[in-house]
């Protein structure tokens, strides 16, 4: 059967678009003839390749296939693999504007309850209720859940601790509280924790806060670092936003329209409505309102539509 062809192939490839087609082939046609092992395979290696190849739509698709699966029938689908990749899911759900803020709080509360059947630590459960709340604009929910998370023992089903760094770095930028995040990031900074996406997350948020912190010189070596990491990348668009917006407020004119011009296509074809969001603001000032009228529409457009989700103006306070 070509479908048996195609996950083995798949197996080989680096995680790409093309990664992508070939195992969406493969889901269909297993799917056709009632092969749920290998529909399974091909799923769990489709969200594998769509967290590195941004395609979140993707894999929010094929992982809740395998969350009926299980529901169904346990047999087939492993707790602990499926548990992990709630968390991956659930951070990315609030950056789709068209999801609405009753389901996020149904995928999150799902997440917590399945959490507590399997008898594991709800930390990773805070976390990404912490993220959540950033990415809504919740300030206070945000602060109440970020202590629930430090406080919270950790198990198995943590995250590793670079990832726990970043992301407490990005916490205590969202508070713009900097000090902390500089003494967060230390680890990082100097080399001494990293991951798959670790540096590549955190130089973004760390360049704009040493240039908050006056300290010039690591700001721009933030930039000068980070940026090889996420230029072109799919799946790093946030950061790759948050060092267009350091350009942009050092006035590196030149550089930023670069930075620009050089991911726009990638940013336009993005299936996460947040990170469209977030490079198009950092891009805001410089855009030209006649020859890039449809880029500063789609910015505006897109500020409208998240804070009406959020029931905030966060995205509209950050434009101006």
């Amino acid at each position: 059967m070509d479908y048996l062809n195609d996950i083995e192939e798949a197996w080989g490839m680096d995680d790409n678009a093309e990664k992508v087609k070939i195992l969406e082939r493969a889901i269909a046609s297993a799917d056709m003839y009632n092969d749920v092992e290998n529909g399974i395979e091909a799923r769990d290696m489709l969200i594998d390749t769509c967290l590195t190849a941004g395609f979140p739509k993707k894999q929010l698709q094929a992982f809740s296939w395998l969350v009926k699966k299980w529901e169904d029938d346990a047999a087939y689908i492993d707790a602990y693999d499926l548990l992990w990749k709630y968390k991956w899911i659930s951070e990315h759900v609030p950056t789709f504007d068209e999801v609405s803020k009753a389901q996020i709080d149904g995928l999150l509360n799902d997440m917590k309850v399945k959490f507590e059947q399997q008898n594991y630590s709800l930390r990773p459960y805070y976390k990404v209720c912490t993220l959540a709340a950033i990415r809504m604009g919740e300030k206070d929910k945000a602060e109440e859940l970020f202590e629930k998370w430090n406080n919270t023992k950790a198990d198995y089903l943590n995250d590793c601790p670079a990832c726990e760094t970043n992301d407490k770095v990005h916490y205590y930028c969202f508070i713009k509280d900097f000090e902390k995040a500089k003494k967060a990031a230390a680890p990082i900074i100097k080399g001494k924790q990293s991951c798959a996406e670790v540096p590549h997350l955190t130089y973004g948020n760390m360049a704009l806060a040493y240039l908050e912190l006056g300290d010039e010189k690591m700001a721009q070596e933030c930039f000068d670092k980070g940026y090889p990491l996420v230029e072109k990348e799919s799946s790093l668009i946030p950061p790759l936003s948050h060092l267009l917006k350091y350009l942009v407020l050092t006035n590196q004119t030149e550089k930023a329209r670069e930075v620009i011009d050089t991911n726009k296509e990638i940013v336009l074809k993005s299936e996460s409505g947040l990170d469209r969001l977030l490079f198009l603001q950092a891009a805001y000032p410089l855009l030209d309102r006649e020859t890039e009228a449809d880029l500063v529409e789609i910015a505006e457009t897109l500020t409208t539509k998240f804070d009406a989700r959020n029931e905030n103006s966060y995205y509209q306070d950050r434009l101006k």
